[in-house]
């Protein structure tokens, strides 16, 4: 774990999986949410932070059954690159190979020589960028950042996504749309076709989020049934489902997510 301070405020980032699982940006406190329960072990994942989902997400595209959620790159350490601190923020580059998630299973449908890297700026704001790079041959692959942000969520609304066509997997998973802001205090769990800017706000914090390389949102919360299920909303920026992405031989794709805090 290396965690990070400066007069920007303090976090931290796991080797594990590349997961940011703190960022306190000064004037604002912790941002992130983190689960009483939440174990970084290798091969598992946790609730909490920002995990990072590829190269499949979810339970993938339907063409085969995948062995767990959310893939394979969250599920194994990471090599630190480099760690820079100031006082304006702190910069950590990350990196994983398809070597080192070779032992998982689902890991051999994919290219050999896959290559991930991660590039992490914290300071008054959160950025991330994950690069995905496949060498030698053509492959399609899901991609998201996964943030549990920590919000009242039975009074949190996001905005910026009316009018968008979405997915409700709490309900029969069929294509629908809204015009109104998304509430939480119940089961929520939506694909959106599109990426847009958003705002989660539950009327004494809000974020900002813009994503670069997204073709998707993905907003979940589980809803009442759990004691902490009101305490973190997760609104995820990616490309999956129909908006995975295709990456040439030869090519790399990168994906980035921006947060910014406000009252």
């Amino acid at each position: 774990m290396h965690t990070v301070k400066g007069d920007w405020g303090r976090g931290a980032v796991s080797e594990l999986g590349a997961c940011v699982v703190s960022w306190s940006p000064a004037g604002f406190g912790e941002q992130l949410f983190l689960a009483r329960d939440a174990a970084l072990v290798p091969g598992e994942m946790w609730h909490g932070g920002v995990p990072i989902c590829a190269p499949w997400f979810g339970s993938g595209t339907g063409e085969w059954t995948v062995p767990h959620i959310h893939g394979l790159v969250s599920r194994v350490p990471w090599r630190v690159l480099s760690l820079r601190e100031d006082d304006d923020c702190a910069r950590i580059e990350l990196a994983v190979s398809a070597a080192e998630t070779a032992h998982l299973a689902g890991a051999d449908r994919y290219p050999d020589d896959l290559a991930y890297s991660l590039s992490v700026e914290m300071g008054r704001r959160l950025r991330l960028a994950l690069t995905i790079a496949s060498p030698s041959r053509q492959v399609t692959v899901d991609q998201a950042f996964h943030p549990y942000l920590a919000v009242q969520a039975n009074q949190a609304q996001l905005t910026g996504l009316e009018g968008l066509r979405f997915r409700d997997y709490a309900a029969d998973g069929g294509p629908t749309s809204q015009s109104s802001p998304v509430r939480f205090g119940r089961y929520v769990d939506r694909v959106y076709d599109g990426a847009p800017t958003t705002l989660l706000s539950d009327g004494s914090r809000s974020l900002a989020m813009s994503g670069t390389g997204a073709g998707s949102v993905v907003v979940w919360n589980p809803g009442p049934g759990g004691d902490e299920w009101a305490s973190f909303a997760c609104v995820e920026y990616g490309n999956v489902q129909n908006r995975a992405v295709v990456i040439p031989a030869g090519g790399t794709h990168t994906l980035a997510l921006t947060i910014t805090p406000g009252r």
